[in-house]
């Protein structure tokens, strides 16, 4: 059963609280959220990782809200490398999902068609680390009502996908995954 755990600065203006949960194929998931309405800026993350029983990939929603702009990172990293394994990249990245009716490809194309999402582009080579996703939201827009919905639509969308593949039992994400090779990979 996840113990958050409740946390405050010493002068009281930020304050949070970090759960961690796991089980399944899920290796761990690490819930995160911060905020200071007195600063005017909030944080949510959310980190999970699939086991070795699996080659889903991770996932990852980082929302940070600061001065009415909301900054957005929302991926996927893949656990194979995407230039030699098409059947994985075509799987993962651009199959249509059940649980959302689209692809994360789909919702990638989204965000790149509207004209409020505008690209992040990061000097750090930390943040570019996880850009390894070919579908991998990284944007600024205006925190706003609709803008804000839509970005929780993405978000609980590559969740629900994540859910999806990490059930899958046969195909691409589970072939040969028990060989040593792989399990030395994973």
């Amino acid at each position: 059963a996840p113990a958050a755990h409740t946390f405050a600065s010493a002068d009281g203006k930020c304050e949070g609280t970090v759960a961690v949960y796991k089980g399944g194929r899920v290796d761990w998931i690490t819930t995160c959220k911060f905020f200071s309405s007195e600063l005017g800026f909030g944080n949510l993350r959310i980190d999970g990782w699939a086991t070795r029983e699996t080659r889903c990939p991770h996932v990852a929603v980082h929302l940070c809200i600061v001065f009415n702009v909301l900054f957005v990172c929302i991926g996927c990293p893949p656990r194979t490398n995407l230039v030699l394994d098409d059947a994985y990249n075509d799987h993962v990245y651009g199959s249509v999902r059940d649980s959302i009716g689209k692809s994360l490809n789909d919702m990638h194309v989204e965000c790149v068609e509207d004209k409020r999402f505008k690209q992040y582009v990061s000097k750090s080579h930390v943040v570019n680390a996880f850009m390894v996703a070919p579908t991998t939201l990284l944007y600024t827009i205006p925190c706003r009502k609709k803008t804000f919905a839509k970005v929780r639509e993405l978000s609980i969308g590559y969740v629900e996908a994540w859910h999806e593949l990490l059930d899958e039992t046969e195909g691409v994400l589970v072939d040969g995954v028990s060989s040593r090779e792989s399990q030395t990979e994973l």
